[in-house]
């Protein structure tokens, strides 16, 4: 990792925008992967860590720019990231492979859908179209630090979409929170692959390549999941309509690992020109209020406000000690509202905003949950109106909820225990699976015991 390291800063120094704080390294270990840390001297308030062109950045922009370079046979005048440009033959393969994709094609991508569709003939696909070790991928340095497909394994959604893999049996000790999110990851990968698969059985044909597309569909998990991973919020005007494809990929920015604490730590800094339209700018990471001050100090980046239940669908990893954590019950409520009240109580709660996304977070039960639980113990429609509309508070129902409250509490309280008991088992018995994989599942769980024990102390 530390000559592929290497090789990524060269290749960004070729910009005479680049720039990278002399005091930092990157640093992989086996306790705790890779990561940013401070090697000499202090790292203060608003100094520059690193800073990235527009260039040498992956998002919409410069993807369509480079498809366009083998579209038309020229590069763009007064593109800085263009050094490559005589190094490009005549008879490179991409110049076949992209001159199927018209204009309208790839403004009607996504920027997930585009962005995976080019990391993938990049990447994955360029080696078996050409003949000669000699055409490379622009990008191949930022490739080369990527994960591997092992390295992602931790994604439930991984699980999910192998057929095969020995991981699914962990889906089932998911809780309903991470079930939840791992469905709408599936959803939203399946449907980027129907929008691309066709594309890939044309360049399959036009290259003669016999690998399956079943094959080709485990590249594209990997290469979706390192987008998703890393990817941060950029503005892409051109897709202004698409909130999901404002986003661009940033070099040694992934290496940086997440914190919980919000506006502590480094934070980003995008600068661009108003004259400039189809570019995302200068990416700059500066030091927050928190300054590095010992040598060996990781640096950290904050990803957002996010619960280990996200944590781990999105990027594979939980946090011990996560804030922002919270319990979805949704599932408990909507079972409890429609055996007792039936599709009578649910209309009502629906047609008062009030259906669905119940959740209990480590200071309170969310006042939607509050809603439907009232409702369900009391089943007094004019005082949950009142109650609604701010006429009554939540004081009134104490006296008859608080046994409903601790019942719910004592049964989550006792499910998750055993869920971490029949964790321990299966990481004993389960050589195949990698134990952090169950251990992240466990992290959830304890965050979850430590909210409940919270409430329980109240009642």
């Amino acid at each position: 990792m530390e000559a592929n390291v290497a090789t990524l800063q060269k290749w960004l120094e070729k910009s005479p925008f680049f720039e990278i704080s002399d005091k930092i390294k990157v640093v992989d270990s086996k306790e705790s992967g890779r990561g940013v840390r401070l090697i000499n001297d202090r790292i203060q308030k608003n100094e520059i860590v690193f800073s990235i062109p527009s260039s040498h950045q992956l998002n919409f922009y410069t993807v369509l720019e480079r498809i366009h370079t083998f579209k038309s046979g020229h590069f763009s005048e007064g593109d800085e990231s263009n050094e490559d440009r005589n190094l490009i033959a005549d008879d490179d393969p991409r110049f076949r492979a992209y001159e199927i994709l018209d204009e309208t094609t790839l403004l009607k991508f996504s920027s997930f859908q585009l962005l995976a569709l080019y990391i993938l003939a990049e990447w994955k696909f360029l080696p078996l179209w050409s003949k000669s070790e000699e055409v490379t991928s622009f990008w191949k340095p930022f490739f080369d630090v990527w994960p591997s497909k092992e390295e992602l394994i931790s994604i439930p959604a991984i699980w999910e979409l192998i057929q095969d893999s020995s991981y699914k049996k962990l889906i089932h000790y998911l809780p309903d929170g991470s079930k939840k999110q791992l469905k709408e990851k599936v959803e939203l990968v399946m449907e980027d692959w129907e929008i691309i698969s066709p594309i890939l059985k044309v360049w399959n044909k036009i290259f003669n390549i016999t690998v399956s597309l079943e094959t080709q569909f485990l590249d594209f998990i990997h290469v979706y999941f390192i987008i998703n991973s890393r990817c941060l919020y950029a503005k892409i005007s051109i897709k202004e309509d698409d909130d999901s494809s404002q986003f661009t990929l940033v070099p040694f920015v992934d290496f940086l690992n997440h914190t919980a604490e919000i506006d502590v730590h480094c934070y980003p800094h995008v600068t661009k020109p108003k004259i400039i339209q189809d570019k995302v700018g200068q990416f700059t990471v500066r030091c927050g209020k928190h300054s590095y001050k010992q040598r060996g100090d990781e640096l950290f980046f904050n990803y957002g406000p996010h619960s280990n239940d996200f944590l781990l669908n999105e990027y594979g990893f939980t946090l011990k000690n996560n804030e922002w954590n919270f319990i979805d019950i949704s599932n408990i409520i909507r079972r409890t509202v429609l055996n007792t009240g039936g599709p009578k109580m649910q209309a009502y709660l629906l047609g008062q905003g009030y259906w669905d996304d119940y959740t209990i977070n480590f200071e309170e039960i969310s006042y939607r949950s509050l809603v439907a639980i009232c409702l369900v113990v009391t089943e007094d429609y004019d005082k949950i109106g009142k109650f609604i509309k701010g006429y009554v508070s939540e004081l009134y129902f104490r006296p008859a909820i608080d046994e409903f409250v601790k019942n719910l509490l004592s049964s989550l309280m006792q499910d998750y225990n055993e869920n971490i008991s029949n964790l321990n088992t299966l990481r004993s018995s389960q050589i195949e699976i990698t134990s952090w994989c169950i251990d992240n599942i466990m992290t959830i769980y304890e965050g979850y015991i430590r909210i409940i024990g919270n409430h329980m102390d109240k009642y």
